[in-house]
């Protein structure tokens, strides 16, 4: 009876982070950005029941990452949302959302949610590296014209010298 006990008290100590913590796949971000339909930063101004069971939260948009969206935007769940510790979302605090297209409706799941930095880091590409790869060639191109032209010059002063002096 007692290591039943004991048995079950260990089962309980370590199943019971798993069950606080939200259970997401481990999923590169850049990869989850490429498979969503619309990612945005925004911030949850309200949140309401949905017809269908689950809730409506209204996003105002700080920067739109990808997709169709507006300055205001509502985004459907099946179930409330959450953060990364299993607490309901944070009104006014900015939040990193991908979401798919259901039809006109967006919806999101809370593992979609992310940190904004991380959004806006991960959908940043850089930018005019082919403006400078071709402005660092013609700089290179510049100094070896020079340098060439140089060595030329002062070839053609040795060459003179030297036939002076015989």
């Amino acid at each position: 009876m007692l290591g039943r006990l004991a048995a079950v008290c260990l089962a309980a100590l370590v199943l019971a982070p798993g069950a606080l913590a939200l259970d997401c796949p481990n999923i590169p971000l850049d990869e989850r950005l490429s498979e969503v339909d619309v990612a945005f930063v925004g911030r949850v101004t309200a949140e309401r029941p949905s017809v269908g069971g689950g809730r409506v939260y209204e996003f105002l948009v700080d920067q739109n990452v990808k997709g169709p969206v507006g300055r205001e935007i509502d985004v459907d769940s099946e179930a409330r949302l959450v953060d990364a510790t299993d607490k309901p979302l944070v009104h006014d605090e900015a939040l990193g959302v991908l979401a798919n297209l259901d039809g006109a409706r967006v919806v999101t799941e809370s593992c979609l949610l992310t940190d904004p930095g991380a959004l806006l880091s991960a959908s940043d590409e850089p930018k005019g590296n082919a403006i400078r790869l071709v402005i660092g060639i013609l700089i290179l191109a510049a100094v070896l014209a020079y340098s060439i032209r140089r060595l030329r010059h002062r070839q053609r002063g040795l060459a003179t010298r030297s036939s002076f002096r015989r």
